[in-house]
């Protein structure tokens, strides 16, 4: 199975939701750019996963299939790969969101009190153009 390029890595402390769907795998090969993530469900290589952030971004989704899984102390790390444009972008701002999010919780841990907003200008002036686009 062929695999991305290069990956996002997902940040532990945002839960992702990663729901199995029954569906025929992609004839196409994968996209540059996939997704690491950790899970404590086991899925096999080959299921296709549709992935969204339900706290952060309700109605952002994307659909991958897991190329490689894992053991990774007492869950699984998942390489997710995407076959379509539309999936990619939608998780690539989703993951944009989560690292947002990621980065207001180191701030707070460190006693900076940062609103979503405030925290994601300054992620955005620090990180964004180090963000992976591969072609997007």
């Amino acid at each position: 199975m062929p695999s991305p390029i290069s990956y996002i890595q997902h940040p532990d402390n945002t839960p992702l939701s990663l729901d199995a769907r029954p569906s025929s795998p992609p004839e196409t090969p994968p996209l540059p750019l996939g997704l690491i993530c950790n899970s404590l469900n086991k899925m096999p290589n080959g299921t296709l996963v549709e992935i969204s952030s339900p706290r952060l971004a309700p109605d952002m989704r994307g659909i991958g299939q897991i190329i490689w899984c894992r053991r990774l102390g007492k869950g699984y790390q998942l390489g997710v790969a995407f076959y379509t444009s539309d999936d990619l972008y939608a998780i690539r701002m989703m993951e944009q969101l989560c690292h947002i999010e990621h980065y207001r919780h180191i701030l707070v841990t460190e006693g900076q009190s940062l609103t979503l907003e405030c925290a994601a200008r300054e992620w955005i002036e620090k990180f964004a153009e180090h963000f992976p686009t591969d072609g997007l």
